[in-house]
């Protein structure tokens, strides 16, 4: 498969989260606490096909951390030219998508994920392992591994009286069962990846369906001023929230998906 040609900007390098630091006023006023930062990794598809990298430090807060971890190292994604680890895959690879057929890959962030890290956000430091054949012969297959904010295609005539749908978008969260889909404490960082297209898709990681990124609708995000700027900082190759387009599917949260699951 030919690949764009490669450039790398600058970027900031720190390994996993970075502490609370805190900062002197001039006036001597009270020190603040500075919110916690992570390091995130980004490569997008720029103009005349040139794939760009760079590392930002940013605030390490669901709307961020949502944006790239949804898939760990290793997990095979389905591609045109065969299955390909998600850590070799690079922007402009055509991705294989249940609905829409191949799609050029945009985007592709990722973080680390670290357990016991300090005041981080609830369930950022766990995984969850989906063992091979939960879901059916072949899904997945290997085992898959996923990260915190990883959305599980779902199709059940189930749906219809919960969200008045036969298909919908299921955190994986709700499928952690203790047997077949468990949760995973890794004992060293782990590198966790999300992918983005030009619009919202679904896509086959070890046989199973999972969503693309997608930050979800503007409402729900609240995002104004300069951490606005800083979130559209992290995709280059959009100009707007509205650039993400609509979702595929609606998503259900992790109790709704529960209620789901148990009927």
């Amino acid at each position: 498969m030919d690949h764009p040609r490669r450039s790398k900007s600058m970027g900031i390098e720190n390994n996993n989260t970075v502490p609370h630091t805190w900062t002197a006023r001039p006036d001597r006023r009270p020190l603040h606490a500075m919110p916690r930062t992570r390091r995130y990794e980004v490569a997008y598809l720029g103009h005349n096909s040139e794939i760009i990298d760079f590392n930002r430090i940013a605030p390490a807060m669901p709307m961020f951390e949502d944006a790239f971890c949804a898939m760990a190292r290793g997990t095979l994604i389905a591609t045109e030219d065969g299955p390909v680890a998600v850590e070799d895959l690079l922007p402009g690879a055509r991705v294989c998508t249940r609905d829409n057929g191949a799609q050029t890959l945009l985007w592709v962030g990722s973080m680390n994920v670290v357990s016991g890290a300090q005041n981080q956000s609830e369930g950022m430091g766990k995984l969850s392992r989906i063992t091979a054949d939960s879901f059916g012969l072949g899904r997945p297959m290997p085992d898959l591994l996923l990260g915190p904010c990883a959305r599980l295609f779902r199709q059940d005539a189930a749906l219809i009286s919960a969200m008045g749908t036969t298909a919908a978008l299921a955190p994986i969260t709700a499928f952690i069962d203790g047997d077949t889909v468990l949760e995973i404490t890794p004992a060293a960082p782990v590198r966790v990846y999300h992918l983005a297209f030009a619009q919202h898709q679904i896509i086959c990681a070890n046989g199973l369906d999972i969503e693309s990124y997608h930050p979800g609708y503007r409402d729900e995000m609240r995002l104004s001023g300069e951490m606005r700027s800083l979130f559209l900082a992290m995709f280059p190759h959009i100009t707007s929230l509205n650039a993400f387009g609509s979702l595929a599917y609606p998503r259900m949260s992790r109790d709704a998906a529960l209620g789901v699951l148990a009927a």
